[in-house]
């Protein structure tokens, strides 16, 4: 009866913060936070009059910022073309951070929020497949093999000031961290080490720069045999625990004869910074698409599982208001625990004991008498609302319906825009990883 009880009022839970969030989509902090949300627009026009500067200024301003949205989120754009009227709609607000003009000139810079919903529904409409899932950051490591060897966190470097300027312009799903590393990590650790790939000084590195890996980025002049000089570049990706998963971009580009193969021209450089950019976001965009003619869904099952248990240390009666116990260690210091069959709510507790309690609460059988060593546990129902706002939150997502929970699990449909791969890696980002438990369904593992 509890956990009947118990689904109810998840359920309604739920429900009523899936409203909330719907209605409250569009609000400021919440906008700031999506994909949806451009930022640092700057506009500088002049017309007849300063109404229509301004007037003109925020049209262009809007486009600017929808381009800049498609970029984002679309990966084949297939030549999109768009209607004045039609980017208004899709426009939730404009804010101005600053601006300033004159009679007949205005300027300004503008931050926009996009509605998602009707920008959503014009994807539809085209039949565009996109991706609005932003990736957690990666640290960037630049090496540049010099004349005297690889060089590291040097400001007078070419390769590591234009990856340091780029990084502050990076506008993509991926978002993109410079590994400045502290006073002791750039002492102890080489680029030597770096590119052999020690995992020990690979995983500081991650570790202090709070990201949850590392792409270090190479490049290198070198002169070959027939006399002829290129610039090859490659990144590596690492993991959390600093092992070397991939090489994910590898390129060599031919160079002008110079006096020297060092100086590279500073144009190559950054377009080459901007291809490994354009090259990280691309996968990750791949990985992580929404075809929006895909409608799919998934079994999913929660396990509930008990966080503590522990036995009586004496008979519990009818009328007793302490209940003696072995332990309460890991025992919520207020909540409710389970024994046989009754539920049984306590305000405090002692190392010993749970106090003023409150016998067959949720309409639970109430038991005349439990003896000593009688088994009672508290179970993680904390999990279940965890689940179901993270996979609300997700945007592919069309609705979540609670099928059932019982005592030790819980099971829901997910019905989603995309494929089940795309689901998967979302909901794994989001640290909920499932495991096929048959040909239907999934099961929760962590």
């Amino acid at each position: 009866m509890f956990f009947q009880f118990l689904k109810i009022i998840l359920a309604i839970i739920s429900k009523i913060f899936f409203f909330i969030s719907i209605s409250f989509a569009s609000i400021n902090e919440d906008c700031q936070n999506s994909p949806f949300y451009i930022e640092n627009i700057s506009v500088d026009l002049t017309k007849e009059s300063i109404n229509e500067a301004r007037s003109e200024a925020e049209n262009k301003a809007k486009f600017i910022g929808l381009r800049r949205l498609i970029d984002r989120l679309i990966e084949k754009k297939n030549n999109l073309k768009f209607k004045r009227n039609e980017i208004l709609t899709l426009v939730d607000y404009l804010k101005i951070n600053n601006e300033a003009n004159s009679d007949k000139r205005y300027l300004a810079n503008f931050d926009i929020c996009f509605n998602r919903n009707v920008v959503i529904n014009f994807f539809r409409k085209n039949k565009l497949k996109y991706s609005e899932t932003f990736r957690e950051p990666i640290s960037i490591l630049p090496i540049f093999k010099g004349p005297r060897g690889f060089v590291i966190w040097d400001d007078k470097d070419k390769w590591y000031k234009k990856w340091k300027l780029k990084l502050k312009s990076v506008d993509g799903l991926v978002k993109l961290k410079l590994a400045k590393g502290n006073f002791q990590l750039n002492r102890t650790i080489s680029a030597n080490a770096l590119l052999k790939s020690d995992r020990k000084f690979i995983r500081k590195l991650i570790e202090n720069e709070k990201t949850n890996a590392l792409l270090i980025v190479i490049a290198e002049p070198i002169l070959q045999t027939d006399g002829k000089t290129y610039l090859t570049s490659f990144a590596k990706y690492y993991n959390l625990d600093g092992k070397l998963v991939n090489t994910v971009y590898r390129n060599k580009i031919p160079l002008k004869k110079i006096s020297s193969i060092y100086d590279v021209d500073n144009t190559l450089i950054s377009n080459e910074i901007s291809k490994i950019i354009r090259s990280i976001e691309k996968k990750w965009k791949k990985n992580n698409i929404i075809d929006t003619s895909i409608i799919n869904e998934v079994d999913l099952i929660i396990p509930i599982t008990a966080i503590s248990s522990t036995k009586l240390e004496s008979e519990l009666l009818f009328n007793d208001k302490v209940v003696y116990v072995k332990s309460t260690k890991d025992f919520k210091n207020k909540g409710i625990f389970k024994i046989k069959n009754e539920i049984v709510f306590y305000k405090n507790k002692t190392a010993n004991s749970f106090q003023n309690i409150t016998r067959g609460v949720f309409n639970s059988v109430r038991q005349l008498k439990y003896g000593k060593n009688t088994i009672l546990d508290q179970k993680d129902i904390s999990v279940w609302p965890m689940v179901l706002t993270k996979l609300k939150k997700l945007p592919f997502i069309i609705d979540v319906n609670v099928v059932h929970i019982t005592n030790s699990e819980g099971r829901i449909f997910v019905k989603f825009m995309g494929n089940k791969k795309t689901f998967f890696q979302a909901i794994n980002e989001k640290k909920l990883v499932f495991k096929n438990l048959n040909s239907r369904q999934y099961i929760l593992v962590y």
